[in-house]
C-alpha cells in the first residue's frame, strides 16, 4: 500500500469525542502538533474558547476538513467526563453516533480518519481485534475516505459494577487483565494520544487495523 496523499496547503483536523482524560489528551496533542492550521472540536454548538488554532463546531456546521480523529467512548452519556467539567462543551461520541460523525466529516471533505476504539481484553487475546468489527466499522470502510486507521487499545472498565452480574463480569475481566501479555498493557492517555497522531502521520491508502499489541511498536519506531 502507498502512503495516502497529503494536501500541500495547511490542513484542518476534526477531533470528535474530546471528553474525559483521553479526549483531553488527544485534543491537546493534535493542537500542539503543528500539523494543522486549525483544529475543530466537535461540540453541541459553536463557541469561542480563546485558544489559538482551536474552533468548536456542531456536526451540521463543520468547516472544510482534511483529517478526522474520533475517540469512541464506551461510557454511557454523561459518564466518563472530566470531573472539573473542562470537556462540557464537547460531544461524547458513542457507537450510535460514530457513523453520523464520519459521514458528516466526509461531506466536509475529510479524506483520512483515525478511530480510537477501545476493545475488551478477551477480544484482544482472542484475535477478534484484527479486522473490522461490526456493521458500523464495515460502513465506515465504505465511506469515500482515502485512509481509515482503527486503533484498538485495551478498554478499561467503563463503570463501577452495580449488580451481581456486573460484579461477576468485573471479576472475570480482572482475571483476564492479569493474564494479559505485557504488549497489551493499558496505555496512559498521553501515550495513546501520541499513538493516534503517529497513526495519522503514517496513514496509508485503504484500511489499517492496529490492535493493542501493535501500539507499543508504533511508539518505539517514532522519532523522538
Amino acid at each position: 500500500m502507498t502512503a495516502a496523499g497529503e494536501r500541500a496547503a495547511p490542513r484542518v483536523a476534526l477531533v470528535a469525542g474530546a471528553v474525559g482524560r483521553f479526549g483531553e489528551a488527544l485534543l491537546n496533542r493534535v493542537l500542539g502538533s503543528g500539523d494543522y492550521r486549525m483544529v475543530v472540536a466537535l461540540a453541541q454548538a459553536p463557541m469561542a474558547l480563546g485558544v489559538r488554532g482551536l474552533a468548536l463546531a456542531a456536526l451540521h456546521e463543520l468547516p472544510p476538513l482534511d483529517d478526522v480523529f474520533v475517540a469512541l467512548s464506551a461510557h454511557q452519556e454523561g459518564e466518563g467526563r472530566s470531573f472539573h467539567g473542562r470537556d462540557a462543551p464537547f460531544v461524547q461520541v458513542g457507537a450510535g453516533q460514530l457513523l453520523a460523525v464520519a459521514r458528516a466529516a466526509c461531506d466536509a471533505g475529510a479524506s483520512r480518519l483515525v478511530l480510537i476504539a477501545p476493545t475488551s481484553v478477551w477480544q484482544q487475546m482472542g484475535g477478534m481485534h484484527a479486522g473490522l468489527s461490526g456493521e458500523t466499522e464495515l460502513a465506515l470502510a465504505g465511506l469515500p475516505l482515502a485512509s481509515l486507521t482503527v486503533l484498538r487499545p485495551v478498554a478499561a472498565n467503563a463503570s463501577r459494577a452495580r449488580g451481581l452480574v456486573e460484579r461477576v463480569a468485573a471479576i472475570y475481566t480482572s482475571l483476564q487483565m492479569l493474564a494479559m501479555p505485557r504488549s497489551m498493557d493499558i496505555l496512559p492517555s498521553e501515550k495513546l494520544a501520541r499513538c493516534a497522531l503517529l497513526a495519522m502521520h503514517q496513514a496509508v491508502d485503504g484500511v489499517r487495523i492496529l490492535g493493542a499489541d501493535k501500539l507499543p511498536g508504533l511508539l518505539a519506531r517514532a522519532p523522538q
